[in-house]
């Protein structure tokens, strides 16, 4: 068996993702979820460079490529969004709004499902054999411009990644510059790739060039950027979760403190949310409550991450979801919508709301207001 250099190449890099997808699986420093949602990516993208780079040795080979899934593109952008959500904010989790945008991976299934509707009426006697070059040709031709939807996959949530991460260093929220700056790092990666890859899929369009670009390049214009894609993130990627360890071993002074100094600033944090309720400014950020309270940024930051194992987006919004409950179940505000309240609390993105309500409560706001209504009729019947 020979195998090319450049299959070579793939392979390798489709090898490494494996194993640093197993690596990131099963790390526990940093936060698991996204070392599984980055296992997840890496993952995906090495059994694609496999699909590509595995020799054609025999024939069964070739049917393992017809009927098993390789290219399930469609969920690298959504793995990369959360993958962005779960490094910058520790509590953020997958919900039944997250887990449904998995949901469009069936459309990297449909080549593969057409074999198996072939291969079942073959079996059945519904179709024949010399039926086969038929199905081939319509299989290959939905892969195609399976690509498309995929490319707009991957572009619309590396646009909200980067929207993600933007608005959240505008915030000033305590996460460290260097996570800021890997992450675009990592975008920008992202943002080349889908650049090499458009041109890849233009230069592909019509069936005439698709066939002289393929004999003349191949799959490689996308799959060994592919290959240092994986590398770059599987290996920065695994570094980057045991940095915070390693910084806490280097330089103790700068992220040790006294308990009587962390519950100080924790009583100054709590009479600026209980008290003077600082959570109803929707652009309120962590140097504003450090200008609040004289307690350094630096400091506030650590006290939520290290004491109380939180961002400072999750504790002003856990202040923002007591205040909506609140308001809600003493009739406050009736002329506002749902969200309309939620403004009123702080909040300034109805995504947000809804995400973190359904995080800290288990429902979401209208399941919740169906309860409060369903309770307040019971009380009422049992005083009657």
């Amino acid at each position: 068996m020979t195998i090319s250099p450049l299959d070579l190449l793939v392979m390798l890099g489709s090898l490494q993702g494996f194993i640093l997808a197993m690596v990131l699986a099963y790390t526990n420093a940093g936060s698991r979820l996204a070392n599984q949602l980055l296992a997840g990516l890496l993952g995906l993208m090495a059994l694609a460079s496999l699909g590509v780079s595995i020799p054609m040795t025999h024939r069964w080979v070739g049917l393992l490529l017809d009927f098993v899934p390789f290219y399930n593109l469609m969920l690298i952008g959504p793995l990369l969004f959360f993958y962005v959500k779960a490094v910058l904010d520790p509590a953020f989790r997958l919900g039944k709004s997250e887990w449904r945008q998995f949901a469009w991976v069936v459309l990297d299934w449909g080549a593969k499902l057409m074999g198996w509707i072939f291969l079942a009426g073959l079996c059945s006697g519904l179709f024949q054999r010399e039926q086969g070059p038929a199905w081939g040709h319509l299989m290959n031709q939905y892969e195609t411009y399976a690509d498309w939807p995929r490319w707009c996959s991957v572009s619309f949530y590396l646009f909200l990644s980067r929207q993600s991460l933007n608005q959240h260093a505008l915030q000033q929220s305590g996460t460290e510059p260097g996570t800021i700056r890997w992450l675009q790092k990592v975008l920008n990666f992202f943002l080349v790739f889908q650049g090499v890859w458009l041109l890849h899929l233009l230069s592909t369009l019509l069936p005439s060039m698709r066939s002289a670009v393929l004999d003349q390049f191949g799959w490689y214009p996308i799959y060994l950027p592919l290959a240092i894609l994986i590398y770059y993130l599987g290996l920065t990627g695994y570094v980057r979760t045991r940095r915070p360890f390693a910084s806490m071993v280097r330089k103790p002074s700068s992220t040790s403190m006294g308990e009587e100094m962390a519950q100080l600033i924790s009583n100054d944090l709590i009479k600026a949310m209980r008290e003077d309720k600082l959570y109803l400014d929707p652009e309120l950020t962590l140097q504003k409550v450090s200008q609040h309270t004289n307690q350094p940024a630096k400091a506030i930051s650590f006290v939520l991450n290290q004491h109380q194992q939180k961002s400072f987006n999750a504790f002003v919004n856990e202040y923002r979801i007591e205040a909506f409950k609140q308001h809600l179940s003493q009739g406050s505000f009736q002329q506002l919508t749902l969200t309309g309240l939620a403004f009123e609390c702080g909040f300034n993105s109805q995504s947000t709301f809804q995400r973190t309500f359904k995080q800290l409560t288990g429902l979401s706001p209208k399941e919740y207001q169906k309860l409060q209504c369903t309770e307040k009729e019971s009380n009422a019947q049992i005083q009657i």
